[in-house]
């Protein structure tokens, strides 16, 4: 028996049932779709969190207090991490959320105090894009971030160099709240990094001299962390290895390639339980596809009776139903890869919103983590369509080995 007779046979079989596989294929079609969108935004978001944290001089590591720990950051801190073997400079800083105050209008910003001689080698990207930048012994010196100075949403400048802006926030002293508010001078704008969000919200900083955010915000000589600058982007590891031993778990110590590695195990993590969940629609076709093939060996037993006594081997009729397996697979797989793309752009768009608003409020006024564009590989695309596949010819493979063993004297005498 030719090959031809036995596509012939399969594909007239499909439009006998029609609907029976039609929904078969929209059951394998929703599966794969699913998981090929959450394939393409999850890649999408490793690579928006690489580019973030791309801003990041990979030669910086980032030293801070330990959540459960009570040592502080101190003078004497940083002097100790400047001795490590490999490091260039430690610059301490200190940080605190405050609102800031220009011709009437208000934002919310991230005040960061540091010797501003180092931004450049901190995030090595960043730019001054009018002013300069604040001088070590500067009190009254502000720098801002691109989106303070010119929010987006805002047809009019916030501030430019020159401006008199203020800086409030509230404490609570003898068990009574008070705002204590400082006004100073933009010396200078930044140019847009693009990192407004939760990660690396540089847009959204405004930066002055440590002297000046220490007694604004009355720390007493402690940090809120400091930035290590070592010698090379090999040296990075090594030294925040160093401060470990140094330290054990009094302070986090990060390296930009840390921070990404523990990002993405997270997303990582999120991204296997969700494609456990769109999973299942592929098992639930699996089992759509073994009753319909079953139902339909059963329907056909005559069929199949037929012909094993013109001719068809074992492996003829086994090759039949496997065959229409593998074309609900096949066809489920390449619409759900092309359904995937859309609906992942979709979901983008939807998440999208509601991770703005989310983002924006965490912060503090902030426009937020908006639209993340997914991103679509070949590996994914050959994956989904393999997985499809995959799960088909299993679920067939019992009808098909069942009609194969049909005697076809039995099978003859069926009604």
């Amino acid at each position: 028996m030719k090959l031809t007779d036995l596509i012939g046979y399969s594909f007239g079989a499909m439009r006998e049932r029609k609907l029976r596989a039609i929904l078969t294929i929209a059951m394998v079609l929703i599966g794969a779709g699913l998981i090929t969108a959450l394939n393409g935004l999850t890649t999408g978001m490793y690579q928006y969190i690489g580019g973030q944290f791309g801003t990041l001089g990979a030669n910086v590591v980032i030293v801070l207090p330990g959540m459960e720990s009570t040592t502080r950051i101190t003078e004497q801190t940083a002097s100790v991490i400047k001795q490590i073997e490999g490091v260039k400079i430690a610059v301490p800083y200190v940080q605190q959320t405050a609102t800031a105050q220009s011709a009437g209008a208000s934002a919310s910003v991230l005040v960061t105090g540091s010797d501003q001689r180092y931004l450049k080698d901190i995030f090595p990207t960043l730019e001054v894009a009018e002013g300069n930048l604040v001088a070590p012994q500067d009190s009254i010196g502000i720098v801002l971030g691109h989106s303070i100075a010119y929010p987006p949403d805002r047809p009019n400048p916030f501030a430019r160099v020159g401006s008199v802006v203020s800086i409030s926030f509230s404490v609570v002293k003898e068990k009574l709240p008070q705002t204590v508010k400082r006004s100073f001078v933009v010396r200078g704008i930044l140019g847009e990094m693009g990192t407004s969000g939760m990660f690396l919200p540089v847009d959204r900083m405004a930066f002055m001299s440590l002297s000046a955010a220490s007694s604004l915000f009355g720390t007493s000589g402690d940090y809120s962390g400091v930035n290590v600058i070592t010698n090379g982007p090999d040296e990075a590891e090594r030294v925040a290895s160093a401060i470990r031993r140094l330290y054990g778990r009094s302070f986090e110590v990060y390296t930009s390639k840390t921070l990404i590695a523990l990002i993405q195990n997270i997303l990582g993590a999120l991204s296997l339980f969700l494609g456990s969940v769109a999973s299942v629609s592929l098992i639930v076709a699996s089992v759509g596809i073994f009753a319909g093939l079953y139902t339909s060996v059963m329907e056909r037993t005559r069929e199949i009776g037929l012909l094993k006594a013109i001719g068809f081997k074992k492996r003829g009729i086994l090759g039949v139903f496997l065959a229409e397996a593998a074309l609900i697979g096949i066809i489920g797989g390449v619409l759900g890869d092309a359904v995937g793309v859309g609906l992942g752009y979709g979901m983008a768009v939807v998440m999208g919103q509601m991770r703005g608003q989310f983002t924006a409020e965490m912060t503090a006024g902030g426009e937020g983590i908006g639209y993340i564009s997914p991103y679509f590989t070949p590996e994914n695309f050959l994956f989904v369509f393999a997985f499809s596949l995959a799960v088909s010819i299993i679920a067939g493979a019992y009808p098909a080995w069942r009609a194969s063993r049909l005697d076809p004297v039995v099978a003859l005498r069926k009604e």
